[in-house]
């Protein structure tokens, strides 16, 4: 049976995801969320005065002009800003500052807005919405390191609610300061159970942790909400293959395989299940599905899913595979694309009796191309089974040459000596083969020869 490690490591699908380390996600805040008319209001309008806990205007003159204010900010933001850049001096309010700072953020000035609430809390350090918005615009620059310290001196001066928490939790999450994330998201979403980011989030700490079961769960009740969700599908299709559970994932590729969302990753990734499980036929009608979808698009996908096909004796379901690439990919196929599929029909051919065939293409490829060790290997164990000696010990010795194949062309060879008896030159070789790449069966035959030699002295 093929390994779930074994079927991972064929696996890296368009979405950047690789299996074989852990389930990536990307953890952005949704655009949702940024433009929602919530905080839209809460922070990026937030140009009042709370004179209370907040820095004064240093004069009456100040005061006047900031009152008068409020219908050019809502009317003509960009006047705003050059009205009030016109009177911002060292000594003036850092509520200038911080209202500037706002107006730049509103527009999409962000590095501009981060200088000017930097300004104002130097001028009056304990600001509390200078510290919240500034922790807010490094978030959105993607600067997290930077914005933990003002999301928690906001959360420190009285500030905390769900949208700093959860800002915080996912500087955290981006930072890989998982547990300090998910004590931040806690809190986010007690204090803001609707915004499903901070939920996401928490999922993203479960997988960096390994909780897989809490990961799951927390899908589970998104998706509740979200059933149309194809990336919420797919990312819990892929948790549940890191926690070895490929007839749960197969569920979540085939609901959205069955509703005509699946991707061509998706599919692609849907087939390699199958063939973790030893159903070849299912495999097969979900590549020939995916190739369909993917038009004359990148063979290399196409390639990889007959390789495993071919990998696991799966013969003739390889051969429908083989017609309905060549039938899509045929007039696009680079010589490197068309040499690869000739091998691989080249092995199917050998292993189903048609040896004779694959050995013309085999020898065609290597008058090409002399050092193609597959080929020289394939063409080697063609003529090792059918007991020209000579002609496999010289195509391995050739195989042998080639940077990546010399271990086992070295074992190839290796085998024929054991044939013939040439113990000890067989012992030297196989040695070779493992230095140059360790393995274990390679290790045990190794030493199950020297004890045959043994017993022959």
């Amino acid at each position: 049976m093929i390994s779930v490690k074994y079927l991972l490591s064929f696996i890296i699908i368009g979405t950047g995801l690789n299996l074989g380390a852990e389930p990536a996600f990307d953890p952005a805040i949704s655009e949702s969320f940024w433009s929602s008319p919530e905080f839209q209001k809460r922070f990026l309008a937030s140009y009042g005065v709370n004179s209370a806990i907040e820095p004064r205007f240093e004069n009456p003159e100040e005061q006047v002009f900031f009152s008068q204010l409020g219908e050019v900010i809502r009317e003509d933001p960009q006047k705003a800003i050059k009205q009030i850049s016109s009177k911002i001096t060292s000594t003036s309010s850092a509520i200038l500052s911080y209202t500037l700072g706002s107006l730049h953020f509103q527009e999409g000035n962000n590095e501009e807005a981060i200088q000017h609430f930097n300004v104002a809390l130097s001028k009056f350090p304990d600001f509390l919405r200078a510290h919240k918005n500034l922790g807010i615009v490094l978030v959105r620059e993607g600067r997290y390191e930077g914005a933990i310290e003002p999301l928690v001196k906001t959360i420190n001066l009285g500030g905390a609610d769900g949208t700093t928490y959860g800002l915080l939790g996912f500087s955290y999450l981006n930072t890989e300061k998982y547990q300090s994330a998910m004590m931040a998201y806690q809190n986010a979403m007690l204090l803001d159970a609707d915004t499903q980011d901070w939920k996401l989030g928490m999922i993203k700490c479960k997988i960096a942790d390994e909780e897989f079961s809490d990961a799951v769960r927390l899908l589970d009740d998104i998706l509740e909400k979200q059933p149309q969700s194809v990336s919420l599908w797919a990312l819990q299709g892929n948790v549940l293959l890191q926690m070895e559970q490929p007839e749960r994932a197969a569920v979540n590729f085939e609901i959205l395989r069955k509703s005509g969302k699946a991707t061509l990753q998706h599919l692609m990734l849907l087939g390699d299940i199958y063939m973790l499980k030893d159903a070849k036929n299912l495999a097969l009608d979900v590549y020939l599905e995916a190739i369909e979808k993917d038009g004359q698009g990148d063979i290399k996908r196409s390639l990889r899913a007959v390789e495993i096909l071919v990998s696991r004796g799966a013969w003739e379901e390889s051969e429908a595979l083989f017609a309905k690439m060549r039938a899509t990919h045929a007039s696009t196929m680079t010589e490197e694309e068309t040499f690869k599929l000739l091998k691989l029909e080249s092995k199917v051919a050998i292993a189903n009796g048609k040896g004779d065939e694959a050995l013309v293409v085999l020898e065609q490829i290597i008058e090409k191309n002399p050092l193609d060790g597959e080929a020289l290997l394939l063409a080697g164990a063609f003529y090792a089974q059918n007991g020209d000696q000579e002609k496999a010990v010289f195509r391995f010795e050739m195989a042998s040459k080639v940077q990546g194949f010399q271990a086992d062309a070295w074992l190839e060879h290796a085998k024929i000596l054991v044939r013939n008896q040439d113990y000890t030159k067989a012992i030297e070789i196989l040695r070779k083969a493992q230095k140059s790449k360790p393995r274990d069966n390679v290790q045990k035959y190794l030493e199950a020869i020297q004890r045959v030699a043994s017993a022959a002295n």
